[in-house]
Parts: structure tokens; C-alpha cells; sequence
């Protein structure tokens, strides 16, 4: 061994190699995240899951770093991860998941996705995981001026980057499976330059460390006094715990957002961007986290900015939120939050690089349990989002004690009002949140009463019950699908096989069904999403109906809450479980369908997989001739006109659009469908009818065109949300 410490160039050489791994790392999240999306129905807990893996995987490379320098001498820490440079090589070939890998529908989902990512980026994505600690913990013993922490900013930068590049640089310009070949360049060009930086750590000697290579640039001296003291439990479980905070409230926001508006990894991007920033920022220098403004700022983001749209407002306050303004509030929130968290982990690092590795350790894992908590517990035993005001009580606790250490010096005194504070506030955003419905409607015309609610890997779901005291006959059932609703059922035996909210006989599915029954004395129809299982009532005794729904739970609220599947008159009706694209993909080409109904919604998310060009070439495949495609394009956020227009030039068949207004006395939601069929007849007798806009005195103010000029056709590989947000 020499006695050598690095050079420039040294020192350029290790902050390159950092700065690579970081960028391959997180470039190849949104990559393969995005290509299995449509394998497991376009559900936003695909990210969920994802991220649960690249978490652990995480962990365990840090646990690599960790143990490997604890108990390897520098010649067997080179010749054991030059080994495992090797072998992951070898392996990133396999980045993009080959076909056969593709699951039937049948299987369980998170165990799928864990294994298919296992199987195709495994070993690669682990390597790139050890980087980092391990990097930098070499840096720290090579003596070379400037903070070992800055080196973990630069890691950061690189991951923000390759978020930002992939979705504005790459991916319009690129196929999925081009970037996954460039990702593999990438990861040999890494392996490269990781074995040249083993080659300085075999030359150089074991220089001790100075001041500015562990503590840092503006450390100061009460910190230096600890540089040999071993780090206490109490600091051991903050580099658990507040991570795990950022963790949750990242993975919490990015849940919501995705379910509110559509799993579009644009939208994973920007809250793994945003948490990724935090990091830059905290770990950059101290003087970017000023402790009192933030934890002020994060209180008022949780009490301001946290709330939901379906409540009545904070404090009184009524909201009206276009796409743009839900995204932003809720990302607001969740970077103020995951500032503060890293800012008070930062300044609980240690300053001794021996316990480096440890701190990314312990760090690490507290990154995995938000992970691990919202994929795995959350998803399986909470009947609702309850990981979101979770996340919110959470931060609230940290600001009021993060106020009470700064202004009272963390006595006994301050300690107990920040506890106080802390249940005060704590209690109010429970309230409003409402998690487990305590609140009581205090209306006199009707009784609201919750019969079901449940949750699982794609989403939540409840029925209500709403029994009206003077007019028991207009009493009705309500299947929701988030917070959206997804159909209604009159209670009263003489209405109940009405078709009401979006699937009236005026709505352009309704007029639709009529129509092709009139045309002919049976037919088959496929409805893609089952709710309350409303459009069943449209059946004859000769028709054959089958029902596509990806989510088991769904089905069974549709059969035991509702009675519009049981009694559906039918001659053959089948309920097909799994993603209805890759069912109907298993179908043989001889199935053809009269009708095609996709209406398969979570909320009011958009599930992107079944609006492509691929998709759409399989609804062609098992359509006749004449057939119709009726797509549900009812939205609170997105104008998916232009997006299914794009699908039907790009079949060559005709169209129209159909916009039916509210009419509530009738218990009708206002709808929008989109009908694709070359059945002339049909469309020269029903023309497309779009949103029109009156005066308080009925007289036309104007008719609103649809269509948005520039929307480019969505394929498996494209698509994006930007062109299509309607603002308020």
C-alpha cells in the first residue's frame, strides 16, 4: 500500500463515479416503472411497490458498504466489489424485462413486480446502491480536503438530474427499449470508472482524516468535540426515524396525487425530484436550513396546504382546484416537510468517519419503513388513505418541537408546550381529514350511513348509503372508487333497475346500447370496469355480457351490495378478474364484441395502459365490423378528448362526442363519452353534442370545443398529461 493521498484528479475521478451511480440509479426507476406499468393494469401502487424495491435493495447495498468496511481490509473491500462489479455487468444487460416475464393477470401483484424487478435489475441496481457509502467512506480515509457530505449532495444532484432528463430529454425522443440499451452503456461505462477508483485505493495509504473531510465545512466547535465519541441510541433512532418521515410523506403524496389524477410517472418524477432536492439542499452546507423559519413553514403547509379537495375547506375556506393547483399543493407540502426532516438529520450526522457508513445505514432503513409501511401494511390492512393524515400529524410533532428547542432551549417548560401544540394541532387536521368518518352529518333531509369500505393494491373503495326522511322512494346506494363515484341504486323496488348518474339512456353509452339493440335481436358486449355494475341493467334475455374488472374487491361489493350484476337478465354473463387489456389480449381472435365499453376508472385517475395505441389495436382486434367503442372520458381534471380522437384517426374509423348536463331531480351526473364506429347510420343519426354554457337567463353563451390542437398520439412508450390539464 502507498502513502499517496489523492490528487485533483483523484478527488474528480471519485466525485464523477458518485455522480454516475446517482444518475444511473434513478434513471432507471421511471424506466422500467413506466415499461411494466401496463402489465399490472396502470394501478399507481406499481410505483408504490417499485419503490418498496428500490428502497430495500437500497438498504442492502448500504448494509454491503457497511459490513465490508467494518471487517475487510482495503485489498479485500477492491477485490470483493470489483467481483460484484463483474457479475451486475454481466447483468445489466437485462434492464428491460424480456416478454415472457409478462404476467397473466392472475397472479398476486406486489410478489410479482418485487420478483420481475429482482430478476431484471436486481443485482445491478444493488451495485449501484454501495456507491455511494462506500465512495464516500473512502473518500473520508484518503485524507483529501473538502466535506464527504458534499460528495453525497453531488450524488443527489446526479439523481435529480436523471429524474428531470428522463421525462424532458429522453423519453420524447426515445423508445422505452433504446434507453434501456443506453442504460446498460451507462452502467459498463460506471463499472469502469468504479474499478479505476479501486485502483487508487489500493495506492494510496490510510492518510487520517482531517476536520474538513468529516465534519465539514462550517462545523462547529462543539461538534468537533465529539469527532471520536461514539453516537448515542437516541441518535441512532433520529437516523431512523426521520427519514422514515421523509420517506412516508413522499411515498403518502406521490399514493395520493397518482390516484387523484393518473399513476403518470411524470408525476412519480416530480415528487422523487422534489424529495431528492431536499437532500442537495440539507446536506450541501448548514447554512441552507435555518431550523425556526422551516418548522414555521412546515406547520403551515400541513395546516394550509395539506388538506384534500372533498372536505369543506381549512378553517372555512373553500377551494377550487384545477390539476396544476392539486399537484402543487400537495407537493408544497410534502417538500417543506421532507426539508425539515433531512435539515434535522443533518444535523445529526456523525462526525467520525468510522460511523459513516452506519449513519447511511440507519439512514437507509429508516428510507425502506416508509416504503415498507405504505406497500406492505398500509395497502393490506388500512381501509383507506390513512397513511396521509398519518404523515400530517407526524410533521406537525416535529415542527412544534423543533419550535420548542429553538425558542425555549429544550427545556422542561418548552418540551411540554410543544407536546401540547403538538395533540392541539394534531387534533385539528384529524378532524378535518375525517380518516375514520367521526364526523356527524347533522342534516335533517337524510342520513348518511357508510355500509363498506375497503382498500388493496389498486385503490380504495366504499359504499354509502344516503335514506332520505320525507321522500324514502329518491333514497339511493353509492359505490365509490376513491372518492369519485362509480355508480348509484335507487333502493326503492319500483327504480331500481333505472340506469341513473353516468349511464342514462341520454348519455352516449345509454344511447349507444339502445341503438345497437335495436339493430339486432342479441349481440355481445364487453364493459371494461364494473362499479356498481349499472350498465347490466341494459341487457336482454338473448344478449351475452361479459364484465372486466381488475380489482376482486370491486366485484365483490358489485354482487353483494347492489343487485344489478345478480339480476342481470342476460342469456350468459361472465365477471372476468384481472386487467381487461391482457385478458382480452389471451382472447382468440375469433371473439368478437358488438359493443365495448371502457369505463375503468380509480377515482379520478386515468388509466393510461388501456388509452394507448396499443390498447386500442387490441379493442379493434376483437370488434366487429360495425361495432362500437364507447369510452367514459368524464374527468374533474384531464380533456381525454383529444387523447381517444388521436386513438380513433389512428384506427381510420369514425367518431362522436357526447356531453350530457346534470339533471339531479332525475339523480343524473353530468357525463361525456366518446364513441368510435364505422357504423354510419349511427352517426348521421346521433351527432356529436358538446358542453354548452348559458346565461342565468338559458340563453347560449357559447359551445365548447374539445379537441386541443398538438396532443400527440399515446403509445405504451408516450404519454403525457401536460397538453390535456383543464384549468379553472
Amino acid at each position: 500500500m502507498g502513502t499517496g493521498r489523492l490528487d485533483n484528479k483523484g478527488v474528480a475521478l471519485f466525485a464523477l463515479t458518485v455522480f454516475l451511480s446517482a444518475y444511473l440509479l434513478f434513471q432507471v426507476q421511471p424506466l422500467i416503472s413506466k415499461f411494466i406499468l401496463p402489465w399490472f393494469g396502470g394501478s399507481p401502487t406499481v410505483w408504490t411497490t417499485a419503490m418498496l424495491f428500490f428502497q430495500s435493495v437500497l438498504f442492502g447495498g448500504y448494509v454491503y458498504a457497511h459490513l465490508l468496511t467494518r471487517h475487510g481490509s482495503p485489498r479485500v473491500q477492491v477485490a470483493v466489489h470489483v467481483t460484484l462489479l463483474l457479475a451486475a455487468a454481466t447483468l445489466a444487460v437485462f434492464v428491460i424485462p424480456d416478454a415472457s416475464l409478462k404476467p397473466t393477470g392472475d397472479e398476486d401483484p406486489i410478489g410479482q413486480i418485487l420478483l420481475l424487478l429482482g430478476l431484471s435489475v436486481g443485482l445491478p441496481y444493488f451495485c449501484l446502491a454501495t456507491t455511494g457509502p462506500l465512495i464516500q467512506y473512502w473518500f473520508s480515509r484518503s485524507g483529501a480536503g473538502g466535506s464527504v457530505f458534499r460528495l453525497y449532495a453531488l450524488s443527489n444532484l446526479g439523481s435529480f438530474l436523471a429524474l428531470l432528463s428522463f421525462p424532458y430529454v429522453f423519453e420524447p425522443l426515445f423508445e422505452l427499449p433504446q434507453l434501456g440499451y443506453f442504460w446498460t452503456w451507462g452502467f459498463w461505462l460506471f463499472a469502469l470508472l468504479c474499478a479505476a477508483v479501486t485502483l487508487h485505493v489500493l495506492r494510496m495509504g490510510r492518510a487520517p482524516a482531517v476536520k474538513s473531510a468529516t465534519a465539514g465545512i462550517g462545523a462547529t466547535d462543539a461538534e468537533m468535540t465529539d469527532v471520536l465519541a461514539q453516537p448515542t441510541l437516541a441518535r441512532r433512532i433520529l437516523w431512523i426515524a426521520l427519514p422514515a418521515l421523509a420517506s412516508l410523506a413522499f411515498i403518502a403524496t406521490t399514493d395520493h396525487v397518482s390516484h387523484d389524477i393518473a399513476p403518470e410517472p411524470r408525476l412519480w418524477i416530480a415528487t422523487l425530484a422534489l424529495y431528492l432536492l431536499t437532500f442537495i439542499i440539507c446536506f450541501d452546507h448548514p447554512r441552507w436550513y435555518r431550523r425556526g423559519w422551516m418548522a414555521s413553514l412546515g406547520l403551515l403547509a400541513v395546516l394550509f396546504l395539506g388538506g384534500r379537495d372533498e372536505i369543506p375547506g381549512w378553517f372555512g375556506l373553500e377551494w377550487d382546484y384545477g390539476v396544476s393547483e392539486v399537484r402543487w399543493i400537495y407537493l408544497t407540502a410534502m417538500f417543506i416537510v421532507c426539508l425539515m426532516s433531512h435539515g434535522e438529520l443533518y444535523r445529526q450526522r456523525p462526525t467520525n468517519p468510522r460511523y459513516l457508513t452506519e449513519f447511511y445505514l440507519w439512514m437507509s432503513f429508516g428510507g425502506a419503513c416508509g416504503g415498507l409501511f405504505v406497500a406492505l401494511i398500509a395497502t393490506n390492512f388500512f381501509a383507506n388513505y390513512y397513511e396521509w393524515p398519518l404523515f400530517l400529524v407526524a410533521a406537525i410533532g416535529l415542527a412544534c418541537f423543533i419550535l420548542a428547542s429553538t425558542w425555549g432551549k429544550a427545556g422542561p417548560r418548552a418540551n411540554v408546550a410543544a407536546a401540547v401544540a403538538c395533540l392541539a394541532l394534531g387534533g385539528l387536521v384529524l378532524f378535518w381529514e375525517d380518516p375514520l368518518h367521526w364526523r356527524v352529518d347533522l342534516s335533517t333531509e337524510y342520513t348518511d350511513i357508510r355500509l363498506h369500505q375497503s382498500r388493496n393494491f389498486y385503490g380504495t373503495v366504499s359504499v354509502k348509503e344516503r335514506r332520505y326522511h320525507q321522500t324514502p322512494s329518491e333514497s339511493y346506494r353509492v359505490f365509490y372508487s376513491g372518492h369519485v363515484m362509480h355508480g348509484i341504486q335507487y333502493l326503492d323496488p319500483a327504480k331500481r333497475r333505472l340506469p341513473i348518474s353516468y349511464y342514462s339512456e341520454g348519455s352516449g353509452v345509454g344511447e349507444t346500447l339502445l341503438y345497437a339493440q335495436a339493430r339486432q335481436p342479441s349481440m355481445r358486449v364487453a364493459i371494461i370496469g364494473l362499479g356498481a355494475g349499472t350498465l347490466a341493467t341494459y341487457a336482454r334475455e338473448a344478449d351475452e355480457y361479459d364484465f372486466y374488472e381488475i380489482n376482486p374487491e370491486a366485484v365483490r361489493i358489485a354482487n353483494r351490495w347492489f343487485d344489478n350484476v345478480p339480476n342481470c337478465r342476460a342469456r350468459t354473463k361472465q365477471t372476468i378478474i384481472g386487467d381487461a387489456r391482457l385478458k382480452l389480449e389471451q382472447l382468440p381472435d375469433d371473439v368478437r364484441y358488438d359493443v365495448i365499453v371502457l369505463d375503468a376508472f380509480t377515482g379520478d385517475s386515468v388509466p393510461i395502459h388501456l388509452l394507448t395505441r396499443e390498447a386500442f389495436q387490441v379493442y379493434r382486434r376483437h370488434l366487429k365490423p360495425d361495432g362500437f367503442i364507447a369510452v367514459h372520458i368524464t374527468n374533474s381534471y384531464l380533456n381525454l378528448y383529444p387523447v381517444v380522437r388521436k386513438q380513433a384517426e389512428a384506427l381510420g374509423m369514425g367518431f362522436r362526442n357526447k356531453f350530457l348536463p346534470d339533471d339531479r331531480d332525475r339523480s343524473i351526473l353530468h357525463n361525456q363519452y366518446f364513441i368510435i364506429t364505422n357504423d354510419s347510420e349511427y352517426l348521421r343519426r346521433y351527432p356529436s353534442v358538446n358542453r354548452k354554457y348559458f346565461d342565468d337567463n338559458g340563453v347560449l353563451i357559447r359551445e365548447e370545443d374539445p379537441n386541443l390542437p398538438g396532443v400527440p398520439l399515446w403509445t405504451d412508450h408516450f404519454s403525457s398529461l401536460n397538453p390535456i390539464e383543464l384549468h379553472d
